[in-house]
């Protein structure tokens, strides 16, 4: 990945994404633009008396919060001591109410690989799962997002557990295998097996797929479903019993594997989910 984009709102989550955002620069060779959208109260931008003072307003509020990241960015540095050259970081503050919708175009014209999200409040995973920015984030990002939990450190990533519904495999292994070759991680692909689906393919074209990929470190899982657990449940003990370091979703509105995911909003089972969650984008029918 050329570029990590990651979205900075001072939070102490955002600065356990920086954490990582750091860390993962440095083990992939990337660049980190770290990016502050301000969205001021509009009684505060009414206040102002006139046009030319509303933009200056904006304008000194922009290059303090520049400042601020780096300010941040330097001292998250310096505990860290990755020794990324500073030259390859990047920090930007503009004022804009549409936060989502500003991150996105930025990443898309920096080219970014992957954007790198904390979750926020204290409904953790749950609320960035349903409703909040990171959650927007992930519906409407055509650039991977990778959603860190509350709490989490980061540390090397061996092994990313893809849970695929089989309906897309080869085109979404073509998406994740650059990840997981800049990671030196291998891929465990987990298919929950809930019967008939027309979309997708057999375990053993599955299997093909996989040994012609152009990676090697790639295996696949097959476990029967249950339409009576959540499926977030069921790939939660599966997260147990393996240990991996991330897991990988490819998501798509209104599709049946989004509605199974999304069945498992419960607090207890979303807030069991400890490892980062990297999403992509469904590729189109």
């Amino acid at each position: 990945m050329k570029t990590i984009v990651l979205p900075f709102d001072f939070s102490p989550n955002a600065r356990a994404a920086m954490a990582c955002a750091l860390q993962l620069a440095r083990s992939t060779e990337s660049g980190l633009f770290v990016y502050h959208v301000l969205h001021e109260s509009p009684y505060k931008l009414a206040a102002a008396s006139g046009e030319t003072a509303m933009d200056d307003l904006i304008r000194r509020d922009e290059t303090e919060k520049t400042l601020a990241l780096k300010e941040e960015v330097g001292k998250l540095e310096h505990v860290l001591n990755t020794g990324i050259d500073p030259e390859r970081i990047r920090v930007k503050a503009e004022y804009n109410p549409l936060v989502v919708e500003k991150t996105i175009e930025l990443a898309v014209s920096a080219g970014a690989g992957l954007i790198v999200m904390g979750t926020h409040g204290a409904s953790g995973i749950r609320k960035f799962l349903f409703g909040s920015n990171t959650a927007h984030m992930i519906a409407r990002s055509p650039v991977p997002v990778l959603a860190i939990p509350e709490h989490y450190v980061y540390k090397p990533v061996r092994t990313l557990l893809y849970a695929s519904d089989l309906e897309h495999l080869e085109e979404e292994l073509g998406r994740l295998i650059p990840v997981a070759i800049s990671l030196h991680a291998g891929i465990e692909v987990l298919h929950l097996d809930y019967g008939y689906n027309d979309k997708k393919i057999s375990n053993e074209a599955a299997a093909d797929i996989i040994r012609s990929a152009a990676y090697q470190f790639i295996q696949l899982v097959t476990r029967k479903a249950s339409l009576e657990k959540p499926l977030l449940k069921q790939v939660r003990h599966y997260l147990e019993e393996k240990n991996p370091d991330w897991l990988v979703m490819f998501t798509k509105e209104k599709s049946m594997w989004n509605k199974l995911f999304i069945g498992s909003r419960t607090e207890d089972m979303a807030q069991s989910l400890q490892v980062p969650l990297l999403s992509f984008k469904k590729p189109e029918d």
